[in-house]
């Protein structure tokens, strides 16, 4: 290529330098990840292109990090976008069904006290019929592939819904669909009964641990006040004992994080780690609903520092619990670990593709499950028959970062897809605004600690 040629840099180029020597770029729309001498990659920042040979140039363009013609990147942005659009056509569908907004226990960062303090009747009997005939319906109506089934809530696994649940596993079985149970665990062992028969359709219980003992029940209480740590690993021991998935999610903040490692030690005495039906993970305490939640969260970036320090200090947590929880480093591991491609994130989730029903006691059906509750975000009704509100899911599923103005030319938008459309509808009514994420601070955060391995991992691969 002629240095003297005039190219145009990609709007979507990350870089930071982690050694004098040797810099790591990545390109958020086509997922280009690469080491470049960071001589060259300064003279290519001040625009010195006479100064480089011809092959690192070439490998810049042909990796998308800089273009010919300032409108071939747009080209791509909205190509990709079709491509995208058109796979999510044949997309499977998710039905979630809410058996009731009541709760066993009051956790100290729950997002829907509100919403529990409002309403504890389960779902009736003539309600829940009606939702299994609605799930019928769409299927037949829409010839949408449904594959999923997710009971959800409240708390779905009570007493008082234990008819509704096993209603519930019945319909699954008979579609052939995989279930998914998110519960707090806390009765999750007097369940077992009906669980376990259809446990090949189950993919996952996802039950939450928050640290060992004293702080997880700090955190997570009985309405009592008692701590329910017992309650709940008890119910974790019966799942996985019995062969039954179960994903325990450890929600992880500025209280509980420096416990990891008397959890993980915990985990270990148990010795759940030698099921393989048995998986853990850390995962974020993140403020979607931002303007009534009270609980303290901090920038990720510093939940990330601490969670590094706890690392450094305890090694095999890392290999254990690694970082997968902060989405930006997720698009990198994700690279690294040698996958070819991935996909721009054209919206931020399942809600902004219409993926998921949510079918609630209250009658209606809502698209996002943090949304329940919140009649102005219902998408629909089952009862008295199935309706969908079309302006209501047009004004989820015309949410990308193609639609918002800002997102067009933030180079994260790829990663990020545009932020939460709940946060965006509960501050400013409309989900047509960004809910800018601290992507720059995490990325910058992380290479500045693991840049180094990253590198020789990025070497070692090559």
């Amino acid at each position: 290529m002629d240095g003297k040629m005039k190219i145009f840099s990609s709007k979507y180029n990350y870089y930071y330098k982690v050694s004098p020597g040797y810099t790591i770029i990545n390109n958020f729309l086509t997922g280009a990840l690469d080491i470049i001498d960071s001589g060259i990659w300064d003279k290519v920042l001040g625009k010195r292109f006479e100064e480089i040979e011809n092959d690192p140039l070439s490998s810049l363009v042909e990796r998308g990090y800089y273009y010919k013609n300032l409108e071939d990147e747009e080209k791509l942005f909205i190509q990709l976008f079709k491509n995208l659009t058109k796979k999510a056509e044949t997309r499977p569908i998710k039905f979630v069904l809410c058996p009731t907004f009541a709760c066993n226990l009051n956790c100290s960062y729950c997002f829907e006290k509100n919403l529990f303090r409002s309403s504890s009747k389960p779902m009736s009997g003539k309600l829940l019929d009606h939702a299994l005939n609605a799930f019928k319906e769409f299927m037949e109506k829409y010839n949408k592939n449904v594959n999923k089934i997710e009971l959800f809530g409240g708390e779905p696994l009570l007493k008082s819904t234990r008819t509704i649940v096993e209603k519930v596993l019945e319909f699954a079985v008979s579609q052939n669909m995989i279930i998914s149970i998110i519960t707090n665990g806390v009765s999750a062992k007097d369940f077992i009964d009906i669980l376990k028969p259809v446990k090949v359709n189950i993919e996952m219980l996802q039950i939450t641990l928050d640290g060992p003992e004293f702080i997880h029940d700090k955190r997570k209480k009985f309405l009592s006040g008692k701590g329910s740590f017992k309650s709940i690993t008890e119910s974790i021991n019966e799942l996985v004992t019995s062969g039954i998935n179960t994903n325990v999610r450890v929600n992880v903040d500025d209280e509980n994080i420096e416990y990891l490692p008397q959890l993980y030690e915990f985990v270990t005495q148990m010795n759940w780690f030698d099921y393989p039906n048995f998986k853990i993970k850390p995962s974020q305490v993140t403020d979607h609903s931002t303007l009534e939640y009270e609980y303290p969260v901090i920038f990720e970036e510093k939940l990330l520092e601490k969670l590094i320090e706890v690392y450094d200090r305890h090694p095999h947590l890392e290999d254990a619990f690694g970082f997968y929880m902060f989405k930006p480093i997720r698009h990198i591991i994700e690279l690294t670990g040698g996958a070819e491609n991935v996909t721009p994130r054209y919206f931020n989730c399942e809600s902004s593709l219409v993926e998921e029903y949510v079918f609630c006691p209250d009658g209606y059906i809502y698209n996002c499950p943090e949304s329940i509750g919140n009649l102005e975000t219902a998408i629909g009704e089952f009862y008295p028959g199935l309706k969908f509100y079309e302006d209501r899911i047009k004004m989820w599923s015309e949410r990308s970062i193609m639609s918002i103005k800002e997102c067009r030319t933030c180079r994260f938008s790829p990663i990020c897809g545009g932020g939460c459309p709940y946060s965006s509808l509960l501050i400013y009514k409309d989900n047509r605004y960004p809910i800018c994420e601290r992507f720059q601070e995490v990325l910058d955060t992380f290479f500045k600690y693991r840049g180094e391995k990253i590198l020789e991992k990025f070497i070692k691969n090559i």
